[in-house]
């Protein structure tokens, strides 16, 4: 195996790592967010959310959960929340990264 097979393989892990962990926090922070609203099924939700490529579940989700109030969110929660955002962010830096480093590697190597 060549050194530019090996570069490829691991930004495309790095992309991979970052865009899992993207969903798996957009997931968890549409469930949390589901739940204080009360809305019915927050799991689906949380899917509904994460699924698709152009991000149109999510855009839903924002659209359609402006009718439901926070009804309660202890400050525990608050905290798991901006937790999770700052998650969601490092899982972006390492999706960008990975697909900057591809593209550079694409174009140069």
């Amino acid at each position: 195996m060549e050194w530019k097979e090996s570069i490829y393989m691991i930004f495309g892990a790095i992309s991979l790592v970052g865009a899992a962990a993207t969903a798996y926090q957009i997931y968890r922070l549409t469930l949390m967010d589901a739940k204080a609203r009360g809305l019915k099924h927050p799991k689906f939700w949380g899917i509904f959310a994460m699924s698709g490529n152009n991000s149109g579940g999510l855009l839903m989700y924002l659209i359609g959960r402006n009718k439901y109030p926070v009804i309660n969110l202890p400050d525990s929660e608050k905290q798991k929340m901006e937790k999770r955002k700052k998650c969601a962010g490092v899982g972006l830096i390492f999706l960008a990264l990975g697909t900057i480093g591809l593209i550079i590697g694409n174009v140069y190597l």
